[in-house]
């Protein structure tokens, strides 16, 4: 079984070097006994089909189609929760920040299928996963009906500490893990926010995997108290977020502080911006919410950092406040940006922000959209008033083609420019 990225590189590699064998021994083998010829090439054969085989399933798995596993019995577990980690969209990296262990604890665990993991490690990892195991084992793809059916050991406690999550407890890590019926509770309680899972038109979830619940509460609640630390002192209006408001905002991109002047242009306009990374078993690039005091929130997580995602990403989540976010419609809307999501919803935040950053009518008079230089691109950013990484991101996007302009997106740079004014992670 394929565990992790770096192992599911080297079979794909390893396929395209056995088809080249392939390919050469039958075409220069004319010497060779017809048996013996048969029987090199159908063993070849056998290690690509059994090759594939794991890279389609490592691609089912990441994909986030599978959520239930099969078992036969008991000795098929260990295999379920290395399927149900790669199922969540987890690293071996972020599963061992979920239990506060290290990453190569996790990889010996797995190379060995946990032959050496007592069973209290067993239900560590699945309550991690957040798996239930009847008969068989299924991957919560919805809250839970019932708040009190959340179990605490389900919540990334010790990345939780790691991040200054329980403000007042001055323990070690290993201490907030004994102590977490405790922590879990008023740390949601400090958001003034319970995780009482509402039907589904008040939250939405953007996602290209299977997100678990328990953490992406955590993150939510953390993102309401970091709102509540910086609460607009104006009140937020979807009608004032006009097409020149839009365009003001945009118009801050070229500036070396733009990502701080875009975060008081949104404080102006009752819209509070909050930096928080994403909690493993999460991937997200940002949201949108109220919080359960009232503030209009543009979460970002800055899973990539680049300008020119910080811009679209940024974009997108006011889009989702100007036509979603609102008392009897959508709570909360998480976004995964990388995610293929049709929905309505989703296609309309991508119109709104598309349009925001560079309007069609303007697009299409981009020589940079045809010529494709750095040279093009700069000349268009200079005549739009833009910064370069809005063009260059476009152009990436539609070509679906991430290697384009590397050097013009604004790597680094929204950390270094937001911790000018200390808007980093709380």
């Amino acid at each position: 079984m394929i565990t992790n990225d770096k192992q599911y590189r080297s079979a794909r590699a390893a396929v395209g070097r056995l088809q080249a064998d392939l390919a050469r021994f039958t075409s220069t083998s004319s010497d060779i006994h017809p048996l013996l010829l048969k029987a090199q090439s159908e063993g070849l054969e056998s290690q690509i089909s059994e090759l594939e085989a794991e890279i389609e399933e490592y691609d089912a798995l990441q994909s986030g189609a599978v959520t239930r596993f099969e078992a036969e019995g008991l000795y098929d577990l260990p295999d379920i929760l290395i399927r149900a980690r790669i199922a969540r969209n987890m690293s071996q990296k972020d599963l061992g920040a979920f239990l506060g262990i290290a990453e190569q604890q996790i990889q010996r665990y797995e190379a060995e299928r946990y032959r050496s993991a007592s069973l209290e490690r067993l239900s560590e990892v699945a309550a991690a996963l957040d798996i239930s195991v009847r008969e068989s084992a299924q991957l919560r793809t919805a809250p839970p009906e019932d708040s009190a059916a959340v179990s605490i050991s389900t919540y990334p406690v010790s990345e939780m500490f790691k991040r200054g999550y329980f403000d007042d407890f001055a323990g070690t890590a290993a201490q907030a893990r004994k102590a977490a019926n405790d922590l879990v509770p008023a740390f949601f309680r400090q958001a003034a926010y319970a995780w009482t899972p509402m039907a589904l038109h008040r939250r939405s979830i953007r996602s290209g995997s299977n997100p678990q619940f328990a953490a992406l509460a955590a993150w939510e609640a953390r993102v309401s108290i970091l709102a509540e630390k910086r609460r607009p002192s104006s009140a937020f209006d979807p009608a004032s977020l006009t097409p020149a408001w839009l365009d003001g905002l945009v118009r801050l991109s070229p500036y070396d502080d733009g990502v701080v002047r875009a975060g008081r242009y949104l404080q102006d306009a009752g819209i509070a911006l909050v930096f928080e990374p994403h909690l493993p078993g999460t991937l997200l690039d940002g949201a949108a919410l109220r919080s359960p005091s009232g503030i209009p929130v543009a979460a970002l997580t800055l899973r990539y950092d680049r300008l020119d995602n910080f811009w679209f990403t940024l974009l997108h989540e006011v889009g989702h406040l100007a036509l979603h976010i609102r008392e009897g419609g959508y709570q909360a809307i998480f976004d995964d940006t990388d995610a293929h999501d049709m929905s309505p919803v989703e296609a309309e935040a991508d119109r709104f922000a598309q349009e925001a950053l560079l309007p069609e009518d303007q697009w299409r008079l981009c020589v940079s959209r045809f010529t494709r230089t750095e040279k093009a691109v700069a000349a268009d950013a200079a005549r739009l008033g833009l910064h370069p990484a809005i063009i260059a991101g476009r152009i990436r996007r539609e070509a679906k083609d991430y290697t384009l302009f590397r050097s013009l997106v604004g790597a680094g740079e929204v950390r270094r420019q937001a911790a000018r004014e200390d808007l980093l992670w709380g």
